[in-house]
């Protein structure tokens, strides 16, 4: 019977539609199941599930639910346009998000009616203090090599107030004018075992699903790059840049080494999101650096050793 009711009013609706001389939206219902899971795949039960059908961000405009005991929550409403998400939640777990867009109706319905989500929820584990800092820095000295401090968010002296030389810059820049420029950043390492390796962004569950954290838990023990070349430039066959939209990064600084030279202990970060160069020669990065010498990667965001920032993972 209500859904007969929700028939009859998409029937409404799409009369309606039909008086007005240029209609923007199709309306329709859509429906979702959200299955959650954790890393392992097993189903997550009380899981609070908060979905939007449509635009607006008020209270009234969300479903709530929880999950059921095979990590189940499903639910329909009308859409205008179709696009849908939400987020999952639960103690002792981070913020999970998903996202939808349905393109075409039929009988009144977003297709494919009843979409399934797998959204992976990963347990909080061992959150730990770390400097953490999302900024653009501005090259000192085209052409040279120049030290960053991690620690001290600064260039090393005698271009800022740096005494560790972390990761070592260089930019090289030949720029004409806004429609002709190239720039190529390279990045070093002052110790043998120091070095960086892309990681893919990855959150787990379908494309578009995922935690918020999303980078691995610990750092792996090998895989590190002694250098790592970015380029940027412009001209008459166009345009280059080899910023990648799923790149973040895993480094290794402040490596020390045994009296059998292997490796003793080092202090391990990551970056998310790409390392960016722009035409100016600014670099910009959001680091995250553990200085208890551990490969522990996930950052307690109440505890930034610099300055409290929201949400970062």
């Amino acid at each position: 019977m209500m859904f007969s009711r929700w028939l009859l009013l998409v029937g409404f609706f799409f009369l309606s539609s039909t008086l007005q001389t240029a209609p923007v939206f199709a309306f329709g219902m859509a429906k979702m199941v959200i299955k959650v899971v954790d890393e392992d795949g097993l189903p997550i039960e009380n899981a609070q599930v908060s979905l939007r059908f449509q635009g607006g961000g008020l209270e009234k405009d969300r479903t709530k639910g929880e999950t059921d005991k095979y990590g189940v929550f499903s639910a329909f409403g009308p859409s205008s346009d179709g696009s849908t998400g939400g987020g999952v939640y639960k103690n002792g777990y981070y913020k999970s998000v998903f996202h939808h867009d349905f393109y075409v109706t039929r009988l009144g319905m977003w297709q494919p009616f009843g979409k399934e989500i797998t959204v992976v929820m990963r347990p909080i584990v061992n959150p730990v203090p770390m400097y953490v800092r999302d900024s653009s820095m501005k090259f000192p000295a085209f052409g040279s090599e120049v030290g960053f401090d991690l620690m001290k968010a600064d260039w090393v002296i005698p271009y800022g107030q740096g005494t560790q030389p972390d990761f070592i810059f260089k930019i090289e820049r030949q720029y004409d004018d806004t429609d002709n420029y190239k720039v190529k950043m390279t990045l070093t390492f002052p110790n043998p075992y120091d070095g960086i390796q892309v990681v893919k962004d990855d959150g787990g569950g379908d494309f578009n699903a995922g935690s918020s954290f999303r980078l691995p838990r610990m750092a792996p023990l090998s895989g590190y790059q002694s250098i790592l070349q970015k380029h940027l430039s412009r001209g008459s066959y166009g345009r280059h840049s080899d910023r990648t939209d799923d790149n973040n990064y895993i480094f290794r600084v402040r490596s020390e080494v045994d009296e059998n030279g292997k490796l003793k202990r080092a202090m391990y970060g990551k970056i998310r999101k790409d390392l960016n160069i722009y035409a100016s020669g600014e670099i910009s990065m959001e680091y995250y650096l553990n200085p208890d010498y551990t490969r522990n990667l996930e950052f307690d965001y109440k505890r930034n050793l610099f300055k409290p920032v929201s949400g970062e993972r």
